[in-house]
């Protein structure tokens, strides 16, 4: 992704909802095996969003993967979107653990390529990187919450579909 342009970079109106959906059963059954409860709380009625979805597939099982990877000993993982309180005309994708959670002084490089806390072998060091950059080119931000044995949690908000996009024109 980051060495050439994607031939699936077709972004569509979708609801939030619907890569989450599809996602989180791929993820469900690393759940299962890694004694993970996976908590759901989609949010009703949301706006659609102009992106597309399988990145936004793609950043559900980056973030839960590495949520699962941070409660070796099991936990809790919780997954919501709802219409951000941040910023109106927004929604937002909330991915939360109870794992390790991430020191202080490697907040700021966890999203730089290549950068990972595992052990060789373990990861590439790419997959925050990737949901840092796909977050980017739908317009996104994407902001961590944690502290060191309590968990994280990464808060992606994106915006809604204002309808000035090439996405109107197409369905028109």
């Amino acid at each position: 992704m980051f060495s050439r342009a994607q031939k699936n970079e077709q972004r569509e109106l979708i609801d939030l909802n619907s890569p989450l959906n599809s996602a989180l059963a791929l993820v469900e059954a690393q759940t299962k095996t890694h004694n993970v409860e996976l908590v759901r709380e989609p949010g009703a009625n949301l706006p659609k969003i102009y992106a597309n979805t399988i990145h936004m597939q793609q950043v559900i099982i980056n973030l839960s993967s590495n949520a699962i990877d941070a409660m070796p000993k099991g936990g809790t993982l919780t997954i919501k979107t709802s219409l951000s309180g941040k910023q109106p005309g927004h929604v937002e994708l909330q991915v939360g653990d109870t794992g390790d959670g991430i020191p202080k002084e490697i907040q700021k490089k966890i999203f730089e390529p290549f950068f990972t806390t595992k052990e060789v072998g373990k990861g590439t060091g790419l997959g925050l990187s990737l949901v840092y950059e796909i977050v980017q080119k739908h317009g996104g931000t994407i902001e961590l919450e944690s502290e060191a044995g309590k968990g994280a949690v990464f808060t992606i908000v994106l915006p809604v579909h204002s309808g000035d996009s090439p996405a109107t024109a197409a369905a028109a």
